[in-house]
């Protein structure tokens, strides 16, 4: 009689890198596998969470995914994604809302265009309940091509000259109507009363995706992402009174924590962090959960074989010696940025070397992480690096890669730079892109503490402390491997 075995490795499936085409290519991943960490999703979907805090790769888009795909076809549950990777989301500040330009009209701007979106979504459930009233003050919007199929942001230009007024059913409690022109301002007013008067007991969503390609920010885009994170602290607190419907950021750590807000602090409360570095880089990191739970959602049920509980112990179970690693999963997460992401495109790497269903060998081990750093790590730094600077960005993000691939060791400072970079970079842009570089996680600072060196990357801190453009730096261990230097 055989023996059964554990599934090839070649037939699992670790997901995509992006969770937009795994939501397309493998849905039950996002389904039935997703593994709902600091219970993200569930918050999300009860009105708990509002803002989902967290790193290029932590998963925020995968929680909206899923929940986009566990509501798909349900009568109760509806949810609008926003995607404002290409939104005019500078453009915003410009909109003459019926007062003057600043922080306060930006908000009103912001505020104007989510309940458009909330209202509308309130709008499409047929099991929700409202006035007459609210039924024209609707169709009034639809006619002056206010909510719709058309984008709005096609009208931004006009809109930006000056202010503004549509003609809209106007209503009020005693049921008194009639047609007005209306500012947005006024409108902001309207649709708040419009969203008083109805009654669901559906849940709503409008989630806001794709701020994490916003890295080079101008001072407007800041001013502008700062006011959307009031507007929708001040909406989702009126909507928590009064519907089921609320309003989700999704938000990377850095820039939550420095965009011009003044209710950021206030989100906090609503916020759910995808910290996946607190349980370390061993072993035991919740990361292996998320792994776990992917591929045995992928093993159909009419494999006849062992069951697959944890791909550590079925794959990675053999004892190496490669530096001070004595097992894979720890050597394999420290080539990591401790994200999801990284650690799946590893395990891609891995699968195409590593095809059967027995224990993965050290040398086999050591190949798959060289291939990942050279290709995907690489790739996924540079690309972080693409639009920080205002001008010739990737002309000076070349320059800057090649010199430190040239480095004799992976520990310098900007002083063994220079030579390379004279005439090309200057120390202020050069600042800017070793930031960038150590909140990506990167680079890693290096600082003194009581006595002690230690180095703190982003995703890992042994002591306290922050960037530093006058410090030693320590590249991450995958750049090491990509580019063959010293340890």
């Amino acid at each position: 009689m055989t023996a059964k075995k554990y599934p090839a490795m070649q037939s699992l499936d670790f997901g995509r890198l992006d969770a937009k085409e795994e939501a397309v290519v493998s849905p039950e991943l996002l389904r039935s596998g997703y593994y709902d960490f600091e219970k993200a999703a569930y918050r999300v979907a009860r009105g708990e969470g509002w803002v989902l805090v967290g790193p290029k790769g932590a998963g925020k888009t995968a929680s909206i995914e899923h929940l986009n795909l566990l509501w798909s076809g349900r009568h109760d549950c509806f949810l609008d994604r926003w995607e404002l990777a290409s939104f005019p989301v500078a453009d915003v500040a410009a909109l003459q809302v019926g007062g003057s330009p600043g922080p306060t009209s930006t908000r009103a701007a912001w505020e104007f265009l989510l309940l458009l979106r909330i209202f509308a979504s309130l709008m499409r459930d047929q099991g929700a309940s409202y006035p007459v009233e609210v039924t024209g003050f609707y169709k009034s919007l639809v006619k002056a091509g206010l909510i719709g199929p058309e984008d709005l942001r096609t009208r931004f230009d006009d809109w930006s000259k000056s202010t503004v007024k549509f003609t809209v059913l106007f209503f009020t409690y005693e049921n008194e109507s009639g047609e007005i022109e209306a500012t947005p301002l006024q409108l902001v007013e309207l649709l708040k009363r419009a969203i008083e008067m109805v009654r669901t007991e559906s849940r709503h969503l409008l989630a806001i995706d794709g701020l994490d390609s916003f890295f080079a920010q101008s001072e407007t885009q800041n001013e502008s992402l700062g006011a959307l994170l009031d507007a929708a602290y001040e909406i989702n607190t009126l909507l928590r009174a009064q519907s089921q419907a609320s309003i989700l950021l999704a938000i990377r750590h850095d820039m939550f924590a420095k965009v011009p807000s003044t209710d950021s602090a206030k989100l906090g409360d609503h916020a759910v962090e995808l910290d996946w570095s607190r349980g370390g880089a061993g072993a035991g990191n919740e990361l292996w959960n998320l792994v776990n739970a992917k591929v045995k959602a992928s093993i159909p049920g009419s494999f006849d074989g062992l069951t697959l509980g944890d791909v550590r112990k079925a794959y990675l179970a053999n004892p190496i010696g490669i530096g001070p690693f004595v097992d894979i999963p720890s050597y394999f997460l420290s080539h990591t940025r401790l994200l999801p992401r990284d650690l799946v495109a590893l395990l891609r790497e891995l699968q195409q070397l590593h095809k059967g269903s027995g224990q993965v060998r050290q040398e086999v081990a050591k190949e798959a992480v060289r291939l990942y750093s050279e290709t995907y790590f690489v790739r996924e730094i540079t690309n972080n690096l693409s639009r920080v600077l205002p001008s010739a960005s990737s002309e000076k993000v070349s320059v800057l890669i090649d010199a430190l691939s040239a480095l004799s060791s992976r520990t310098f400072n900007v002083k063994a730079l220079q030579p390379e970079l004279d005439g090309f970079i200057s120390n202020d842009e050069l600042r800017i892109l070793l930031k960038q570089l150590f909140l990506v996680g990167a680079l890693g600072v290096r600082t003194k503490n009581q006595g002690t060196m230690h180095t703190n990357f982003s995703f890992r801190r042994t002591a306290g402390g922050g960037f530093s453009f006058i410090s030693d730096y320590v590249l991450h261990n995958s750049l090491v491997v990509a580019w063959n230097l010293n340890w």
